[in-house]
């Protein structure tokens, strides 16, 4: 039987701290928490959300996974929606960038490259069991909303607006169905034709639907 790792029990637990405390000096810390066990521990997380939904996963299956101790989980997140969204807020934050190279298309194209690697991989099979569960789970919803979709939304904006500045495209461009049309081909392509997210569709997209709406005349 494999024994549960847990490498935060000395930072929970400093030895002496409270004889240090009444002594009026500084406390032991102890060892500080491990970011590359966050990390393992939001791997399991992904892995248990594809092989059985949201609504299945449980501390327990992800403990189990990791190897870890449930406490070393609960010490991090509160609560599987916590450790759910806050997995794929980080994924998205580590692999999705924020171009900038002085060209909107150059930054579209960027920034829908990677975003579409980042569905096509691990990150694709959780958020097809997570999307379906959004209907019935409002809390859920919401917290995906706000942590995870409006983020990705907001750098599209940023960039589009980065255009209007460069007199690439006009103040009157229509920005909310691009964004809002730019994530519905995606997510479309990953959830209902099972077509790859590679970059033919991407290139396609932009020449032939984003750029198009961006470019014509108000």
């Amino acid at each position: 039987m494999n024994t549960p790792i847990d490498h935060d029990w000395e930072a929970e637990h400093p030895v002496g701290g409270s004889r240090a405390q009444d002594a009026g000096a500084t406390p032991a810390r102890g060892r500080p928490r491990d970011a590359t066990r966050d990390a393992a521990l939001r791997d399991a997380a992904l892995e248990v959300l594809a092989e059985v939904g949201y609504r299945a996963l449980t501390m327990d299956a992800v403990a189990a996974q990791a190897r870890a101790g449930k406490a070393t989980i609960y010490r991090r997140w509160e609560s599987k929606l916590e450790l759910v969204i806050d997995t794929c807020t980080q994924l998205a934050r580590r692999n999705i960038p924020q171009p900038d190279n002085g060209s909107m298309e150059s930054d579209l194209r960027e920034f829908l490259s990677a975003f579409a690697e980042f569905l096509s991989g691990p990150v694709g099979k959780g958020a097809q069991a997570l999307v379906g569960e959004l209907p019935h789970e409002p809390e859920l919803a919401a917290a995906f909303r706000d942590s995870f979709l409006l983020p990705q939304r907001d750098v599209l904006r940023s960039i589009i607006d980065r255009g209007v500045e460069r007199g690439e495209t006009s103040e009157h461009a229509p920005v909310d169905t691009v964004v809002e049309l730019a994530g519905a081909a995606l997510i479309h392509r990953l959830m209902l034709t099972g077509e790859p997210l590679d970059q033919p569709f991407v290139d396609r997209l932009l020449r032939e639907a984003l750029l198009p709406l961006l470019h014509r005349d108000p």
